[in-house]
């Protein structure tokens, strides 16, 4: 083995990388079954869970492309805020909802590396979002997560989300709304 993937590996205990791969599984599973509330469980009482806008930029300023945190971003909310939006999601009000999305969360390129402090792991994976509401309406929405997710012996499932950041892959998203999760 090379050094670098050696020293992947030994940064993260094999058992501690699997269960955050299913984890964050369960996750997804959770908000295509419309578990809104369930899905709140995931999320440690002082998250932020946020996306950033980005701009298409020449090759010279990639690394300006991507807004910083607090200026131009979709949302930035906290837990409180979260369980706002899924409490109005779960009414008759919610009419971004009417009818309900089929959604379908697909999470792959899952990879775990030691977080900054003792029992925190810094997490990056893929997504593809599938949506159809009605008949016609369908939107496919991509982009990366970088997680900072927290070991957890109270919460159900042993690890709880810190902070989330979602980085869609369009500069601008052609959706209709951004009522589901990510």
């Amino acid at each position: 083995m090379t050094d670098n993937v050696t020293n992947l590996l030994a940064a993260v205990d094999p058992a501690d990388e699997r269960a955050i791969t299913r984890f964050l599984f369960e996750e997804v599973q959770v908000l295509d079954d419309w578990q809104f509330a369930k899905w709140l469980d995931f999320f440690h009482d002082d998250t932020m869970y946020w996306a950033p806008t980005q701009t298409d930029r020449y090759p010279r300023e990639r690394a300006k492309r991507i807004s910083a945190f607090g200026t131009s971003v979709y949302f930035e909310e906290n837990k409180v805020q979260l369980k706002q939006r899924v409490d109005r999601l779960l009414t008759d009000q919610a009419w971004g909802e009417a009818p309900p999305s089929r959604a379908r969360h697909l999470v792959s390129n899952v990879r775990v590396s030691a977080g900054e402090a003792e029992g925190e792991f810094a997490v990056k994976s893929n997504f593809l979002a599938y949506r159809s509401m009605g008949q016609r309406s369908q939107d496919m929405i991509t982009g990366e997560r970088s997680d900072k997710i927290v070991r957890a012996p109270e919460s159900e499932w042993g690890y709880l989300i810190k902070e989330r950041r979602i980085l869609f892959d369009m500069a601008g998203l052609l959706i209709k709304n951004l009522t589901i999760f990510y």
